[in-house]
């Protein structure tokens, strides 16, 4: 993807925004919700079973819920949430997506046993001592890409990665940065859905297109239209390799 996608996206999408609200719209989703519809697809669930089960503060994990309620995804009834036939279906669609996801991975793991294998078979002894090697870096593959996410947990803090960028922003762009940068060290991610921001920070539409205009003039951010998922806001390509470097 490039950094810096339509400039003029933002605007468009201010306008767009502000006439929609069309019912049945399909709403963007982040990896927390993701995980609540897989948890409530298994069986319906209290809040504070939600949230301990997934390492959250009740509050927190309420806020999302009544949000994605609004949109059709859950109800509640007798203190436990449920997931509607609109919810079920995006549940589904995850486990599928992680299927052959996990297929692909375990694919090219048992592509490249085979491989160490036939060299094993057509080297004399000391070759297959060096495939033994080979053989076990292969069987770190999974461990590596588990590990991967742990990893980055570990790094430095964003905020103070890129201070000297934060120090020449206004409040309001700061606001916004900073908070896009608590969500990367929170959960590894560089992006998040228009709405969900909204509804997270309770902002004024106005004020939120200008301040993302702003830092997506600045290349900070890119403004991403995805047809099927909606808007999404995320670091540039810049600043990511900035704070995976750090």
């Amino acid at each position: 993807m490039s950094e810096d996608y339509q400039r003029d996206d933002i605007e468009a999408i201010a306008q767009q925004i502000s006439e929609e609200e069309k019912p049945g719209k399909e709403s963007p989703r982040s990896k927390l919700v993701e995980a609540i519809l897989l948890l409530l697809y298994a069986r319906p669930l209290r809040t504070a079973e939600i949230a301990t089960n997934l390492g959250y503060e009740t509050k927190y994990i309420s806020s999302y819920l009544s949000y994605w309620k609004k949109k059709g995804l859950v109800y509640q009834e007798g203190g436990r949430w449920h997931l509607s036939r609109r919810g079920e279906n995006i549940a589904r669609d995850i486990i599928e997506s992680q299927n052959n996801s996990k297929f692909k991975e375990y694919l090219l793991l048992a592509k490249q046993v085979l491989e160490s294998e036939k060299v094993y078979q057509t080297k004399n002894n000391k070759a297959g001592k060096r495939d033994d090697k080979k053989a076990q870096e292969v069987l770190w593959f999974i461990e590596e890409k588990t590990s991967k996410e742990n990893k980055k947990q570990q790094k430095s803090n964003p905020t103070d990665c890129i201070k000297e960028i934060l120090d020449k922003l206004d409040d309001d762009e700061k606001e916004i940065l900073s908070y896009l940068l608590n969500k990367y060290k929170e959960w590894g991610t560089t992006y998040i859905y228009l709405d969900q921001l909204q509804e997270e920070m309770k902002a004024d539409t106005s004020w939120l297109f200008r301040v993302l205009k702003n830092l997506q003039i600045k290349r900070l951010l890119y403004v991403y239209q995805d047809p099927k998922m909606g808007v999404r806001i995320g670091l540039s390509k810049t600043l990511k390799e900035k704070l995976s470097s750090c």
